[in-house]
């Protein structure tokens, strides 16, 4: 994400005129003012002071324009309201509808922006405004200090809905404003100068990928509680049947907050019952941050003036085995981590070898995120998931110098991101490490090491290679099953079989390999009935209970509030990564051998199950390495044909 060079022009406007005022130079009269943004102020009362009132900060994006999302969502609300409070005095939902180019709600079709307030007695008339950017923190400053001042209640809520990135490319994507988002700083600045007389007893993120502990941090003294995402949410986000919990006086003896957190829980668990897609979703105490983040900034006191180049190659080694979230090419490692999962790596290095020492370490953190994390669910993963992650960045990223900018603004804990800086530096160092060439030897293929390239080698694959007609070799699968063998080889065995739909084959990339499942992602072209084709990553599982594989999800490629099930009217186009990518090209694609279009007609009669196909005889297959190195690098090495067999 490029910064947004719209958001210097005051800064560096203001510091200009304070030199020239301090030069004692007089300013000429009969300038240009050029004025951005929106103009925040106070607005009179429409209701009674309610119960509660309940914000939703709706950035329709694609969302809502190609898949009605948000009616759909607007419509849950209304049912929901109307069942707890008929004559429309005490809930009030007041919503801010923007940032898509066309709305399928009824309310809002003839409108691009707008504003409105649900109630038991149904939707007030529209307040059409002249389009603002959602991607700005006025916007949602102006929308606060709205409805708040507006319908004045006990109890207040916020609802951020629309697409969500994590750390760096932070929540929206306003697409009448060229996708302009909020990042987490933005979003900290927006709720500061709302100017609130108390903070929000609850935040509610529903977009992808926003629950991680840098946004935790920002947002602690804006709210009682947070409930967010660690993972990419399925398609349809939060069911919001839990609005039924705003009913007065349902609270259970719990704060107002804690009650609304754990019926978001709730109907989002029950909401995706039986189906395969991964969850994560937390309820956060964010007045047991400042708790939390003593005992996190001590460990990393610990940490940080012991992390050198010997070190970052261990947590390199360690990397994979990190639980990550998020759509990702295949291939690549997420960039945010489970919280938990990189604190308890960081101990290692605090502690040294002392077993006792690392043991209290971890304790005092348990106790500590016990108390952040009051509630959370999880489902489709090899270990349970702490609730929030954490941003780690990887060295396979174009972006990283921008991206490590745009980190530093956040404003978290100087010592994580001294770690960070660190560890970036490290990841941008150029690697010199060559990859020699490999050989054959009965039905086993040998890469010989260097021997200063066992401490730089993270992950290694098997890389088998087609050839299309042009000539070039493209990734028909990338296989995890290599062992490194401490003598100085890399060492695997071709399989067979390989794994496909409907007679062709997947390329599949290992993403983990547990004891009782093993996870892939391919890469596709996938198309719903009615919609554009859409560049996506298909997750496969293998399990004990599931040995012919699984299906579970599909992911966009491009980070977004969207996670699809298999169903019967799709297509699918697989593809193959080239070995050699066309780097002269913008469009990604070109870098992808295209597989023929499978369609699924049906799912009861086996189009969307996975099959075992052979490589026929006349196919010349290649064999090399995929090498990810400590630094999340990948590299292939030259390929080898295949011998025939004796």
């Amino acid at each position: 994400m490029a910064l947004d060079n719209t958001k210097k022009k005051i800064r560096a406007g203001v510091c200009g005129a304070i030199a020239l005022l301090a030069a004692g130079t007089a300013l000429a009269a009969g300038g240009t003012l050029n004025r951005e943004g929106v103009r925040t102020g106070a607005y009179d009362s429409k209701a009674d002071p309610g119960y509660c009132t309940v914000l939703v900060y709706m950035d329709g994006s694609d969302l809502e324009s190609d898949y009605g999302m948000a009616a759909s969502d607007l419509q849950e609300m209304q049912e929901a309201v109307a069942k707890i409070d008929h004559e429309g005095r005490q809930i009030h939902i007041v919503v801010e509808a923007g940032g898509s180019p066309q709305w399928q709600y009824e309310p809002m079709q003839d409108k691009q922006y707008g504003r409105f307030c649900i109630t038991g007695q149904g939707v007030s008339e529209v307040e059409e405004l002249v389009p603002r950017d959602m991607g700005r923190p006025d916007t949602l400053t102006d929308f606060i200090r709205y409805g708040t001042q507006s319908y004045p209640a006990e109890h207040y809520g916020l609802i951020c809905w629309n697409h969500g990135a994590g750390q760096i490319e932070g929540f929206g994507n306003d697409v009448n404003f060229e996708e302009s988002s909020l990042s987490i700083d933005e979003l900290h600045s927006a709720l500061a100068h709302a100017a609130l007389p108390s903070p929000f007893d609850f935040i509610g993120m529903d977009a992808c990928l926003m629950g991680n502990l840098e946004l935790v941090c920002t947002l602690q003294k804006n709210a009682d509680y947070l409930i967010a995402s660690e993972e990419l949410e399925p398609q349809y986000g939060y069911d919001y049947s839990w609005m039924e919990a705003l009913k007065p006086g349902n609270t259970a003896g719990k704060p107002f907050g804690r009650h609304i957190g754990d019926s978001i829980l709730a109907s989002y668990n029950e909401s995706y019952e039986g189906q395969d897609y991964k969850l994560a979703l937390s309820l956060i105490d964010l007045n047991a941050y400042e708790q939390f983040h003593s005992v996190f900034h001590s460990l990393l006191d610990q940490v940080s003036g012991r992390m050198r180049e010997t070190e970052f190659q261990q947590l390199g080694q360690q990397r994979s085995a990190l639980l990550g979230f998020g759509s990702r090419s295949a291939g690549d490692l997420a960039e945010q981590v489970d919280m938990m999962d990189i604190l308890e790596s960081l101990t290692e290095f605090a502690a040294d070898s002392d077993t006792e020492k690392r043991k209290q370490i971890l304790q005092t953190l348990q106790d500590a995120h016990s108390k952040l994390v009051v509630s959370s669910i999880s489902k489709g993963y090899s270990s349970t998931p702490s609730g929030l992650s954490m941003y780690l960045p990887g060295g396979n990223n174009d972006w990283l110098p921008n991206d490590m900018e745009v980190y530093e603004s956040i404003g978290f804990c100087r010592n994580y991101h001294a770690l960070v800086d660190s560890y970036g530096t490290y990841l941008m160092a150029q690697n010199d490490m060559e990859w020699r060439k490999p050989s054959q030897k009965q039905n086993q293929i040998l890469l010989p090491l260097q021997p200063d390239a066992l401490d730089q080698i993270a992950d290694a694959y098997l890389a088998v290679f087609c050839e299309n007609k042009d000539g070039e070799p493209y990734l028909l699968s990338a296989d995890g099953d290599v062992t490194l063998d401490q003598s100085g080889f890399l060492k695997a065995r071709p399989e067979n079989v390989y794994w496909g739909l409907q007679g062709q084959i997947l390329c599949l990339f290992e993403n983990y390999d547990m004891e009782y499942e093993t996870e892939y992602t391919a890469p596709i072209l996938y198309k719903k009935p009615d919609h554009m084709w859409e560049q996506c990553n298909m997750s496969i599982v293998f399990s004990d209970d599931m040995p012919d594989g699984n299906i579970r999800a599909i992911t966009p490629a491009k980070v977004s509030k969207q996670e699809y099930e298999l169903e019967a009217g799709d297509q699918i186009i697989p593809l193959y990564p080239l070995k050699k990518t066309k780097d002269d090209s913008s469009n990604e694609l070109d870098n992808y051998h295209f597989g023929n279009e499978i369609s699924i007609q049906r799912l009861d009669n086996g189009d969307g199950l996975l099959e075992q196909i052979s490589i026929n005889n006349e196919t010349k297959l290649r064999y090399g390495f995929l090498i990810r190195d400590t630094k999340m690098n990948l590299y292939y090495t030259e390929a080898i044909k295949q011998q025939s067999k004796k």
